[in-house]
């Protein structure tokens, strides 16, 4: 039987009184565990997103059988803050795979949870999730230097070619400015136009890591204020 730290990223009704829960475990990575009987028992409460949990589970196959758990910590987030969390396991969600060990994916999940509950820039911290999300799952993202190895320029503009890096722009008026290059990279402040910028640079970067899959929780996240 093995006892770790977790978090439920998606919660997935199975057959007449089961669930079944992705979960991001600390030292193991993503995982399937099934929680019998938990609708036909009044004594058995169903696990909740964003609640950090220790549990304990057992089984050789693809599917583990959830055996114990106890609750860690259990925030309490706005609507606002849900609909982040949601995006968080989304991503999550696609952008890894089931019994395939990852160092620091908890650890990352966890810091961001705690992150959007006290930060003042929730958009900043949209990004900081994404960029480390990307990093920690083996993908190539540079935002300081071009693909030519020069650093990036507060003065010029550039495209951002997936795997390779900023691209610099022969026309001022096409890519994205330096400075939110700078800004993604932590070289440089975010203001309102750099962040604006690189919301729209990470959605692209994103839905070319994730295709053909696309983002539901995008739709929701249009009409909350953030």
């Amino acid at each position: 039987m093995i006892t770790e730290d977790i978090y439920i990223i998606k919660i997935t009704p199975y057959r007449e009184s089961s669930n079944l829960y992705d979960v991001i475990a600390k030292n193991y990575g993503k995982l399937t565990i099934i929680h019998k009987g938990v609708k036909n028992n009044n004594k058995k409460n169903s696990l909740e997103l964003f609640v950090s949990y220790r549990a304990s589970w057992s089984g050789k196959s693809s599917i583990k059988l959830l055996r114990d758990y106890e609750i860690v910590e259990a925030p309490k987030l706005s609507p606002n803050l849900n609909v982040i969390g949601l995006y968080f396991n989304e991503l999550m969600y696609y952008l890894t795979q089931n019994d395939y060990h990852i160092e620091g994916l908890y650890n990352h999940y966890d810091f961001s949870m705690k992150s959007i509950v006290n930060t003042e820039n929730i958009l900043v911290n949209l990004n900081n999730y994404e960029i480390g999300l990307l990093l920690i799952t083996g993908h190539y993202i540079i935002f300081n230097s071009n693909i030519d190895g020069e650093h990036v320029s507060i003065d010029s503009n550039y495209k951002y070619v997936p795997d390779f890096g900023p691209k610099q722009c022969t026309n001022k008026n096409e890519g994205y400015s330096g400075k939110t290059f700078l800004a993604l990279s932590e070289k440089y402040a975010y203001d309102a136009m750099t962040i604006k910028e690189s919301r729209v640079l990470m959605k692209r970067l994103i839905d070319y890591y994730i295709q053909p899959k696309k983002i539901r929780t995008r739709e929701i996240l249009k009409y909350i204020s953030l």
